[in-house]
């Protein structure tokens, strides 16, 4: 059966068909019909006709949440299909699959609604005393503002956590009373198709959740810039994003964008005072993590100068030991990347780094097994400068850079020396250090020893690693206009 999108409540797709291959061997995991630009169309019609006539940006907080609490419960039936699926199309270690790729949105399908129902949707301006007296003081005038939503939302998600990057932006999307198009990426589009099935099974009213597929990008341009959507929210590259901010600029949609990052785990003196076990252990959660794929992966390491022979010996020696191979295997902690281009990537940005007199400690290349699939090597690299290329350049691959710093000052001026702005972390034993060096690090999303991602925090970027922010109270607001309203005694 093939598979294909869903519009105005019913799947729909009637374009060319085209082939999802499993990256670990190779091999063609499934065929998806095109949603052709035609079909799109619709979907954007159905979305815009869904949100202004349909009942759904009407009804009240609590009973979409009603709604939305069987679209979960859907997907929670689907829970160790939608594992499989996606180990298929991404080639994600199942140990990372299970809890990263498919646990985490799970629960963060049915926590977006609740928490967007315990929400006020008027709040009181506050205004001096003065001000709450009409001119003459003969009466009271009362200012609010009310949160409505925003209206036709194009949400593009990425390939390497596909359902991840689909439920931050449809469910809050959903909550807030939005209408939306989905497109999920053509490398990995399979699980994410499982939305529209939610969709159905949930009674969505027809149009208000619409999942578009394609193998090229016409309908991304055609959602990015239609004068019936009215917000685009995007995860992916830098350099897509670019593109989609101005696809949008000629009707001044709003945007949410995702972007790149090029993120530091900086360790304090402190912190490797015993030894060098804990920059160990961020090196392989980094490399272990989808193969380093992920936009906030911490990419590069800072560590004191002293201790720096002695993390590169050590990391040398660790990377070794990380089990490459078959995906499906609870043991593997290192899979495929997406695609031979990837791939590809990463080892130029390698070999550009050693021209540029950076230091291959471990990894480097294409390992010799497991033979077929696109896998590259876990790979640590002494650098000297950080304008060398793998410092500066979002590599998306099982690649990390280590440098040493002499101060805590130069430390933070390197952290803070790319065009990114996505994420970093600070690991020290000292709290209140912890936090004065992550106040100064100018990243939209900083861990002091630890990491939090859930439905309630907030996440985004600085510089050129986005716009605006997804998840958390301020995520949810991201898809709602405030409005301002004055009520006073006639």
């Amino acid at each position: 059966m093939l598979n294909t999108g869903y519009v105005d409540g019913r799947a729909t797709g009637s374009g060319r068909t085209f082939e999802v291959s499993d990256p670990a061997t190779l091999e063609v995991v499934a065929e998806v019909r095109s949603t052709t630009p035609g079909e799109v169309e619709e979907a954007i019609l159905a979305a815009r006709r869904a949100f202004d006539t349909g009942p759904w940006p009407r009804m009240s907080a609590a009973e979409r949440q009603a709604v939305l609490r069987e679209f979960a419960d859907h997907l929670e039936k689907r829970r160790a299909e939608l594992v499989e699926v996606v180990i298929a199309e991404t080639g994600c270690p199942r140990v990372v699959t299970e809890y990263g790729q498919v646990g985490l949105p799970l629960a963060q399908a049915r926590d977006f609604p609740a928490l967007f129902a315990s929400l006020p949707e008027w709040e009181h301006n506050e205004l001096p005393l003065a001000e709450h007296l009409q001119p003459g003081g003969t009466s009271v005038r009362l200012s609010i503002r009310r949160y409505e939503p925003v209206g036709v939302v194009a949400a593009i998600a990425a390939s390497n956590f596909p359902l991840v990057t689909s439920v931050v932006k449809v469910l809050p999307a959903l909550s807030t009373g939005c209408t939306v198009v989905l497109r999920p990426n053509p490398l990995a589009p399979l699980a994410v198709l499982a939305l529209g099935e939610a969709a159905e099974a949930a009674g969505l009213p027809a149009g208000v959740l619409n999942v578009v597929v394609e193998e090229g990008n016409a309908g991304a341009v055609a959602m990015t810039s239609h004068p019936a959507v009215d917000m685009v929210t995007f995860t992916g590259s830098t350099a897509v994003g670019t593109a989609v901010a101005g696809q949008a600029a000629p009707t001044l949609k709003r945007l949410v964008l995702e972007l790149g990052g090029k993120s530091a785990q900086l360790y304090l003196p402190d912190a490797l005072a015993e030894g060098p076990g804990r920059a160990v252990r961020g090196a392989l959660t980094m490399l272990g993590t989808h193969a380093g794929q992920a936009c906030v992966a911490q990419s590069r390491m800072l560590v004191p100068r002293a201790s720096y022979d002695s993390v590169l010996d050590a990391l040398g020696a660790a990377t070794a030991h990380l089990a490459i191979g078959d995906p499906r295997d609870p043991a593997t902690r290192v899979g495929p990347l997406i695609s031979e281009a990837q791939r590809d990537r990463c080892a130029r940005l390698v070999a550009a780094s050693v021209a540029a007199g950076g230091r291959v400690v471990a990894g480097g290349g294409v390992p010799a097994a497991p033979g077929r699939g696109w896998y590259f090597e876990p790979t640590v690299i002494a650098v000297e400068s950080n304008a060398d290329p793998a410092a500066q350049q979002e590599v998306f691959g099982p690649v990390l850079t280590v440098q040493a710093y002499d101060s805590l000052d130069e430390a933070v001026a390197i952290a803070n020396d790319t065009d990114y702005g996505l994420s970093g972390a600070v690991y020290t034993d000292d709290l209140a250090a912890g936090l004065a060096v992550a106040e100064r690090i100018r990243a939209g999303n900083v861990h002091v020893n630890t990491g939090c991602a859930t439905a309630h925090t907030p996440s985004g970027g600085m510089r050129r690693s986005g716009l605006g922010r997804e998840r958390g109270v301020l995520g949810l607001r991201s898809f709602q206009e405030v409005k301002h309203v004055a009520v006073g005694s006639a």
